[in-house]
């Protein structure tokens, strides 16, 4: 039997190949996002509550016995009812004030009566010039006793329209603080009522910060939920001499927050500067040095960084970075230094990861 050595030796030689190719390993599918120049003020964290932009303790402006309030908790519109001060010794006043302006009209239209008889006899001299001033007097008299009654009547009319306290916006009743039966004075608060849909957020920072906050700036806010960029839409730079603080209000956004909760805003304490950044998922965490991939080409390069101040998803970083270098930011956790890697952009990666 003949031996063909030629076959013998390419046959060996595409095993060897074949096996080597099969170790090689495979490039590691990754996402990117470019680092980036953004503007960034260092920032210290200050605590700030979330509260009504409109919140009231309501009261009616009247006395009297209270016939009906509403429960605490229950949400309202504007316009509706929420108490009501029994109106009948009201009703009962403005009564006996009509009776009176009654009578004086009829006193004045008599007294008018008299100072026309009086002018046509004065001509004849058959009465005193002075009769005819007195009687012209109590007329003006009579009709300034109409103008009086017709005011009291105006005020009691006033009193019963605000005995029943409607709600002046939209809202949840928080507190009442009176019961149905009990005598309440016109300054008594009878309910709190709470805007559940305009909040804001209130902080008060060191004043000596005042100077790097503006309206319309956004500061981020963070809570256990996470973080979100706010604008200021106040700036109240007043302080005394215990606090040293100065006001600052975030408008919320409805449904992102209770009323009463504690969150922290990051406020600037020096002016800002232009800074590099990478995204948030760039970075790669451990106990020793924070570090993020650096894709060159399809080699992942590790690059250790030194993080600074954070705006949004973007990370400020001291590092050999510079802005446009294309950073990983899906599939760094398996990647160690010099590592093959195919970049997709995010759209392909998530299929791929999805599949």
């Amino acid at each position: 039997m003949k031996i063909n050595w030629f076959s013998l030796l390419w046959l060996s030689t595409s095993l060897l190949v074949g096996g080597a190719q099969a170790q090689e390993p495979q490039a590691a599918v990754v996402s990117v996002a470019p680092v980036k120049q953004l503007t960034i003020a260092p920032t210290v964290m200050v605590s700030g509550q979330v509260q009504s932009k409109f919140q009231s303790n309501l009261s009616t402006g009247v006395d009297g016995r209270l016939d009906f309030v509403v429960e605490p908790g229950s949400q309202v519109q504007a316009g509706a009812l929420l108490a009501r001060i029994d109106p009948t010794p009201l009703k009962l006043r403005i009564s006996e004030l009509n009776a009176q302006l009654k009578r004086a009209t009829i006193q004045a239209q008599q007294l008018s009566r008299e100072v026309a008889r009086l002018q046509s006899l004065i001509s004849k001299n058959l009465v005193s010039k002075t009769q005819l001033e007195q009687t012209q007097a109590d007329y003006e008299l009579a009709l300034a006793d109409i103008e009086l009654n017709k005011a009291s009547v105006a005020q009691l009319q006033d009193q019963l329209t605000r005995s029943e306290l409607k709600a002046p916006f939209a809202g949840v009743v928080s507190q009442r603080f009176h019961q149905i039966g009990e005598e309440i004075s016109r300054n008594s608060p009878l309910i709190q009522l709470v805007n559940l849909e305009q909040l804001e957020i209130r902080v008060y920072a060191p004043l000596q910060y005042a100077g790097y906050v503006s309206t319309g700036a956004e500061l981020q806010v963070y809570d256990p939920r996470g973080e979100q960029a706010l604008p200021v839409t106040h700036v109240i730079p007043v302080s005394d001499n215990r606090s040293q603080t100065f006001e600052l209000r975030l408008a919320a956004k409805p449904g992102s927050y209770q009323i009463g909760q504690l969150v922290s805003v990051g406020v600037p304490i020096a002016a800002a500067q232009a800074s590099l950044v990478i995204h948030r998922d760039a970075l790669v965490l451990s106990k020793q040095h924070h570090a993020v991939y650096r894709v060159d080409g399809d080699t992942a390069h590790r690059i250790e960084v030194e993080t600074g101040q954070g705006q949004g998803a973007w990370l400020q970083v001291k590092a050999a970075l510079k802005q446009g270098d294309q950073l990983v930011i899906r599939g760094a956790e398996t990647l160690s230094d010099g590592a093959k890697v195919r970049v997709l952009s995010s759209d392909q990666f998530q299929l791929v990861g999805a599949g």
